[in-house]
């Protein structure tokens, strides 16, 4: 049969979209794990909390939707360029520079997360800035400075996690995750209700059992690096032989994250600063809802960090059919996950609100936004994944720029009006969040078409 007949060509490409779909999984299935750790933490922290008290489970929320999570995900974008470096010289047999990605990078985050500390202390002024109320500016503040303590040593471990998934050792963080998992049980459950000797502190006992698996997470993971003798081949104990100006391309892919990622963070922030002003039962409900979302999103956020992986590889080798396949690899991964589980939450609702809450007044209100934001859940997803592509192509300012428009532009404006000029209340926040999250996987998808389009992506005859 000829190598260019119709059927050889479907046959190809099939066998190649499984290769890409085979070989994705089995990237991203650590990654994913370790988001699902990440979100692990944050369900045990809202499911104690919230099995304490309602307002302490309010201001937990209020404290990690505000000011921390702005802080932490700003340091977290300025990090992604070690992510893309590393894949890129993996995919290229140079391993040495592999290590030097990560060695040049730990004073960098030494210094951002001495930046968020700063930025998150006058945490009560800033709450108190956006219209919260004394009692709740005042607690959710106090919390801010004990969980700001704890982002310096998150930012190490994100530095290192994303190395060890840019060399394709991505299990090493799930591992770590995982006993960080059993640690951050056993604080909560001493600092929130008391025990033994411990006090009784609540939400405050989370924020500092949180602080504590921070720095846990950050001591083990750089002890893995400097001493498993599997990463030795990539240098990481050689001094760092490049100056600032030379890495500056890095950065620029931080920088552009770090504003892409920081545009996104507004909008939800804003949008549980909207919830605390509907009332304390409404900003409970916010963070419930969020944690019971937390599984399908950071299974699409591991798939997207994988997809940009496979993407940059691809890209690297100018193939452009590769670099196609590798993006809609993840795409259709992420659509299949997401949707499976919007249809488990759709059908048992009450049983899943009650993992994180007794309080039927919180269940009775989110109840009726589970297919909206389930919805939404399925477009966000997608539009992680879409972003993940294009920092495949190595594009930095093109998805800031697109999402930005997105969160601030679009999401952010459509859940007021909707909230308070419609008088939609707490659905107008989820209903306006899924009409952000659509337009954002709209205009990436478009951007990330036009790319593979252009010529500076040469084609390679399928033989």
């Amino acid at each position: 049969m000829l190598k260019d007949s119709p059927s050889f060509a479907n046959s190809w490409l099939k066998e190649r979209l499984k290769r890409h779909l085979s070989e994705l999984g089995r990237l991203a299935l650590p990654v994913v794990l370790t988001r699902v750790g990440v979100l692990g933490l944050g369900v045990v922290d809202t499911a104690m909390v919230g099995h304490y008290a309602t307002d302490h489970l309010a201001w937990l929320n209020l404290a990690n939707q505000s000011v921390v999570m702005f802080a932490l995900v700003v340091g977290i974008g300025l990090m992604m360029g070690i992510l893309i470096m590393t894949a890129s010289a993996f995919g290229e047999e140079n391993l040495e520079e592999c290590g030097q990605v990560w060695r040049r990078t730990l004073p960098f985050t030494l210094l951002v997360g001495l930046g968020v500390v700063v930025v998150s202390w006058p945490a009560e002024f800033w709450l108190s800035a956006f219209g919260q109320n004394e009692d709740q500016a005042r607690e959710a503040g106090k919390l801010i400075q004990i969980l700001a303590i704890g982002l310096p040593a998150n930012l190490l471990f994100v530095n290192c996690s994303m190395f060890l998934e840019g060399i394709k050792r991505a299990e090493i963080g799930f591992y770590l995750m995982f006993a960080a998992n059993i640690v951050n049980v056993g604080l909560n459950y001493t600092l929130i209700y008391g025990y033994a000797d411990v006090p009784e502190l609540g939400a405050a006992g989370s924020a500092w059992a949180s602080t504590g698996v921070r720095l846990f997470l950050a001591i083990t993971a750089i002890a893995f690096i400097w001493f498993a003798p599997s990463i030795q081949k990539f240098g990481v104990r050689k001094p760092v032989q490049s100056r600032w100006r030379d890495w500056k391309d890095q950065r620029h892919i931080g920088y552009a994250s770090a504003v892409s990622l920081a545009a996104e963070v507004i909008a939800f922030s804003a949008i549980a600063v909207f919830a605390g002003w509907l009332g304390t039962v409404p900003l409970a409900a916010h963070g419930v809802m969020y944690q019971a979302l937390g599984l399908p999103i950071m299974i699409s956020v591991g798939i997207g960090v994988a997809t940009s992986v496979r993407v940059g590889i691809a890209f690297s080798r100018k193939d452009r059919i590769d670099t196609i396949l590798a993006g809609l690899s993840g795409l259709i991964l992420t659509m299949i996950v997401c949707i499976s589980l919007a249809i488990v939450i759709l059908v048992s609702p009450h049983a899943l609100m009650k993992i994180f809450t007794a309080d039927l007044n919180i269940i009775e209100l989110i109840i009726p936004a589970t297919l909206v934001f389930t919805i939404g859940m399925i477009f966000d997803g997608a539009q992680m994944v879409s972003a993940g592509m294009l920092r495949g192509l190595k594009e930095t300012w093109w998805p800031t720029s697109l999402q930005t428009i997105s969160f601030v532009g679009v999401m952010l404006p459509a859940s007021y009006v909707l909230t308070f000029y419609f008088d939609r209340g707490f659905l107008g926040l989820m209903e306006g969040t899924l009409i952000g999250v659509f337009v954002s996987w709209i205009l990436l998808s478009i951007r990330f078409i036009w790319l593979v389009r252009a010529e500076k992506i040469q084609y390679k005859s399928p033989v």
